[in-house]
């Protein structure tokens, strides 16, 4: 009977744990695949493109317009992509490249220009990522704004055949958007 006890307890507790949010990732050292990964995306620079939500099947709430990423500021290591929804334009997705890493953020702005109070959340690039894809966890930033954040992944990849760039949120490690962006049509 201790056995069993035992074994009943080791396997809740494997459960438990098995649905506590990634950790986020701490700044540390560029990897070659982010490096890659950004210059992929760089390659986009200078155009705009049209996507469409893929998942969930029907868009949600504030995500039914037409999107559009356009790939304006581009230096050397930084990149901003605003993002539009039908006539929002307050969200921009801000990549920085920098010996520390790869750094993923949302910036979102009003009308006027200044910032939302919902901003500046995403997080670094975790050791998931390959040339193609980075996942960015939230940071501790993030969580200090809106605790329920913790639980949240970023993911920005562009396909090996340069013809989508995508980008989805996890929550709980399971996909709860995405939304994908045609790059064989610039508009």
């Amino acid at each position: 009977m201790k056995t069993i006890l035992t074994i009943l307890v080791f396997s809740i507790t494997g459960l438990i744990s098995s649905f506590q949010p990634a950790q986020p990732a701490q700044p540390d050292t560029l990897t070659y695949e982010q490096r890659q990964f950004f210059q992929a995306m760089q390659a986009l620079c200078g155009n705009s493109y049209s996507g469409e939500v893929v998942f969930p099947e029907e868009a949600p709430q504030g995500f039914t317009d037409p999107l559009v990423a356009h790939f304006t500021i581009c230096e050397d290591n930084e990149l901003h992509i605003p993002f539009h929804v039908g006539e929002n334009t307050s969200r921009t997705w801000m990549f920085t490249l920098s010996d520390e890493g790869l750094l993923f953020k949302h910036d979102h702005r009003h009308p006027d220009g200044t910032p939302e109070r919902m901003t500046n959340y995403g997080g670094w690039g975790d050791d998931r990522g390959d040339e193609f894809g980075q996942y960015f966890p939230a940071d501790e930033e993030t969580i200090a704004l809106r605790d329920n954040l913790r639980s949240h992944i970023w993911k920005a990849e562009v396909s090996d055949d340069m013809t989508t760039f995508s980008y989805s949120l996890y929550i709980w490690e399971n996909l709860y958007f995405r939304a994908d962006f045609d790059l064989t049509n610039p508009i």
